[in-house]
């Protein structure tokens, strides 16, 4: 069951603030809530589609896995985001694995409820088409990084968009692996780069985390307009 916390945190997600009241009354009256530890899977790749997810708590792991059982991280989910959308438009099955990169809590709708609201209201297909327009913006916004930006813009621009994902913490639980294949660059590079930006002291390395101490400087050194 929500709570006012998980209300007020899901009332913080820019997609549902700006949601058609009546679709945002009907997500919360048939939210459930899902919990899962560091590491659990939350749906897989070829899965049925079981509707629509909301962060509450934690981070979600996007990723893929190749035959040969490597994993490749595409991107993080954090609180207030909702995801899920894809299958709800094409009827396919789940296109990446979602683990939870952190313990996790999360809201879900099912796909009866989520079809139920549609049915019942077709012009709630326009905010779920502003979802999967908001992740498309993020894609394209991934590609151009890649053309343009160098190593170690990179490397900066994901960190500072992670410590975005949690106001009262700038301690980012994400391997350097991670780091390495949501930047398409050489692990050896990202620990290259990741040692520098230790020296010159705007981040603290540990195993698993990297805690940014200077978020001021690490802008800085980006030069990035973000």
């Amino acid at each position: 069951m929500l709570n006012e916390q998980d209300k007020a945190i899901i009332n913080q997600g820019e997609w549902f603030n700006n949601c058609a009241l009546d679709l945002q009354v009907g997500l919360l009256e048939n939210a459930k809530i899902v919990n899962k530890n560091a590491g659990e899977a939350l749906f897989l790749r070829g899965d049925a589609n079981c509707g629509l997810y909301c962060v509450i708590q934690g981070i979600a792991r996007v990723s893929g896995i190749n035959g040969e059982g490597k994993e490749a991280v595409l991107s993080f989910i954090p609180q207030g985001v909702w995801f899920g959308e894809v299958a709800l438009f094409d009827g396919g099955m789940r296109t990446h694995d979602v683990y939870a990169q952190t313990p996790l809590r999360l809201v879900h709708i099912t796909v009866r409820c989520v079809s139920r609201l549609v049915d019942q209201s077709p012009i709630f297909w326009r905010d779920f088409g502003v979802l999967l327009s908001q992740k498309m913006r993020l894609v394209f916004s991934s590609l151009e990084d890649h053309a343009l930006l160098t190593a170690k813009q990179k490397i900066c621009k994901r960190l500072l968009l992670a410590a975005s994902y949690d106001k009262s913490s700038y301690s980012i639980v994400m391997s350097q692996q991670q780091l390495a294949d949501m930047t398409y660059l050489t692990r050896q590079t990202v620990n290259q780069i990741l040692q520098s930006l230790r020296q010159q002291q705007v981040i603290e390395l540990h195993y698993q985390r990297i805690d940014i101490i200077d978020k001021a400087g690490l802008l800085a050194i980006s030069n990035l307009n973000l």
